[in-house]
Parts: C-alpha cells; sequence; structure tokens
C-alpha cells in the first residue's frame, strides 16, 4: 500500500474526528489496514489526531473464535490501534465471538450501535467475492446484522491461521448498518484485489457482488493503490 493511500484514508478519520470527537467508527480487520492503524497511532502521538472520545465498532468477527484467541478480530483491532491511543474502554465496542449466543451478541452490538445514531464513518476492505464486512454474495441491500455462514471462498482465505479448519461461520453488521452510515471509506490495495476492484467499478447493484449496493451511497469513497488500480 502507498503512503499517499494510507495519509487519505487517515485523513478521512481525522477530518471526522474534527467534525465530531465522538464519532461513532466502525472499522475492519485484516491486513489491508494495518498500515493505516499504524499511521492513526502515529499521528495520536504527535497530537495530530485525538481519539480519546471517538467510539470504535468491530464491523465483524468469527464465530468460535474467543476475545483472548490471537486469532480473533477483536484482539487484532486491540493491538493494532486500540491499545496505542489514549481512550476510555468502554468507547471500545468489540464482539466476543466465542459468546454463547452469537445471535444475542450481534443484537447487543447493533443497540449499542443504534443507541448513538448509527456510524459516522465506515472503514471496509473489498472481498474477492465482493463480500464487505461478511456480507457475503447473496446479501440483499439491507440485509441486517446477522450470523453468516462463511463462503467457501472466504473460508480458504482464512485456512492459514486456522491450520485448515477456518471457522465456518461469522457475525457481522449488516448492510443495513453499513449504508446507513453517514460516510463509507473502501481501502483496495494489491494485484489479489485487481480483478475485484474492476468488477466493482463496472458493477451495477447485485446482490451476487455485495459490494455494489454501496455505488449509490452519497458518500462513498473508494481509496485504491496502484497494485489495485492496475497502473
Amino acid at each position: 500500500m502507498t503512503a499517499t493511500c494510507v495519509r487519505t484514508v487517515a485523513d478521512v478519520v481525522a477530518r471526522v474526528i474534527a467534525d465530531r470527537p465522538d464519532a461513532r467508527l466502525v472499522l475492519p480487520a485484516g491486513a489491508t489496514p494495518i498500515p493505516l492503524y499504524a499511521e492513526l497511532v502515529a499521528r495520536s502521538r504527535r497530537g495530530g489526531i485525538d481519539l480519546s472520545h471517538a467510539h470504535v465498532f468491530q464491523l465483524d468477527e468469527l464465530v468460535g473464535v474467543g476475545r483472548d484467541d490471537p486469532r480473533s478480530f477483536r484482539r487484532f483491532l486491540r493491538t493494532q490501534l486500540l491499545d496505542h491511543v489514549p481512550r476510555s474502554a468502554d468507547r471500545d465496542h468489540l464482539f466476543d465471538g466465542g459468546a454463547e449466543s452469537p445471535d444475542r451478541e450481534i443484537t447487543r452490538h447493533v443497540a449499542a450501535l443504534d443507541a448513538l445514531g448509527g456510524a459516522d464513518l465506515v472503514v471496509l476492505g473489498l472481498g474477492p467475492n465482493g463480500h464487505v464486512g461478511y456480507n457475503e454474495p447473496g446479501s440483499a441491500i439491507d440485509a441486517p446484522a446477522r450470523v453468516v455462514a462463511l463462503a467457501r471462498d472466504t473460508r480458504a482465505g482464512l485456512a492459514r491461521s486456522f491450520a485448515g479448519d477456518a471457522p465456518s461461520h461469522g457475525i457481522t453488521l449488516g448492510l443495513r448498518e453499513i449504508r446507513a452510515a453517514r460516510e463509507i471509506v473502501m481501502l483496495v490495495t494489491g494485484r489479489k484485489k485487481r480483478e475485484p476492484l474492476r468488477r466493482l467499478r463496472r458493477a451495477t447493484p447485485d446482490p451476487a457482488f455485495p459490494a455494489s449496493w454501496l455505488l449509490d451511497h452519497p458518500a462513498f469513497t473508494i481509496v485504491a493503490d496502484p497494485d489495485a488500480d492496475g497502473a
């Protein structure tokens, strides 16, 4: 990922926080946002951004992967970002993938987001099959937050971390909650994302490619590096 891409998305986060210090941010896990989180930590240490009052909501999680499991997305967000910036733990809205009832866990999560008025900013990646969060192909435009069966391609991408036995289900904010955000930024990096990005840019809204449901959002921005862009 180029430094320009990182700065572009970090600038969006900084603008949202400057406009509303207690903004609600929905953030993803995965390799793509690691440089972004490093940039936000660096800016925080320089006094360039104050994340202490922002509410951070986790985008998705793997069912059966507990809060202390190093492979959990919850742990990822803590180790990559949240543990390195001054903030109160009560503003971290994270999943417990090992919860006894995944359905109750997602209901709790959405209730907290709704109580605060919904998301100000959602940061997303782009799945190879067009998924956003764990809204897999077949997801409707108004698909709510829910427990989902992970697509074969998605599980294959997790196989290395789970020695070939990746979880079969995830919990995710739905397209309903994502599209309700005031602003959405999609960060797309690497040659492996070149074809999905090309498909997205040529798409019409189609449940077979869930990211296409975002194209008509009034504040949806794609930030792509040269490898993904084909440059």
